[in-house]
């Protein structure tokens, strides 16, 4: 099935009221192909239904202006010497004098207009990306898993020895999960506890 036949599709699941999730799992996709394939065709989500804009929105590019305020202050300047009487040029000259000394005690540099341009294509993937994040940023499997510690079996192994006793339930299914969790059989594990427990009481030897 092609993407515009998805599209198809997919408008004519919406129109029926079932949820873009619903309709990808229909159409046997993942619901971040769905929602490409219709930023890419030009289709946005309007209180919750995707809607084809016109070509004249699609070509519409968004500028974000930073007027530095000190621009602006020099612009408002100049429209007041020509409103203001002769008798005042000699202070508000002055005045100038001690803004530029204070001006070249400073070590920024002065801050030039800035503008982004950010098309409609630049804002489908911005919100492609931030889907994505929302997403993963609570997957477990991405976050760091602790190492293992290993165990250390240092006895000195002799011949074995068959014995029957009988333990603690709790003790035995605690043990029984750690054998689990280890590259060593009960065998090896009980005899380095035991090894481990004389070396503590070897006063008791």
């Amino acid at each position: 099935m092609t993407s515009n036949q998805r599209i198809d599709e997919f408008l004519k699941l919406q129109d029926k009221g079932i949820s873009l999730d619903e309709i990808a799992s229909t159409l046997g996709i993942k619901p971040q192909t769905l929602k490409r394939d219709l930023n890419k065709n030009g289709y946005k989500s309007v209180k919750g239904k995707y809607i084809k804009k016109d070509e004249k929105s699609q070509n519409v590019s968004i500028q974000v202006s930073f007027v530095d305020n000190e621009l602006n202050q020099k612009n408002n300047e100049k429209k007041a010497k020509k409103t203001t009487p002769k008798k005042t040029k000699v202070a508000e000259q002055n005045n100038k004098n001690e803004k530029v000394k204070v001006k070249n005690t400073k070590t920024s540099k002065t801050k030039k207009d800035k503008k982004i341009n950010l098309t409609q294509e630049d804002l489908d993937k911005l919100c492609e990306v931030y889907d994505w994040y929302l997403e993963i940023k609570d997957c477990k499997s991405l976050k760091p898993k602790k190492t293992k510690k290993e165990i250390v079996v240092d006895f000195e192994k002799t011949e074995d020895k068959t014995v029957s006793m009988k333990v603690d339930k709790g003790v035995w299914e605690d043990f029984l999960r750690l054998c689990s969790n280890t590259s060593h059989d009960r065998k090896t594990l009980v005899t380095q506890a035991l090894s481990d427990f004389m070396k503590v009481h070897k006063d008791l030897l």
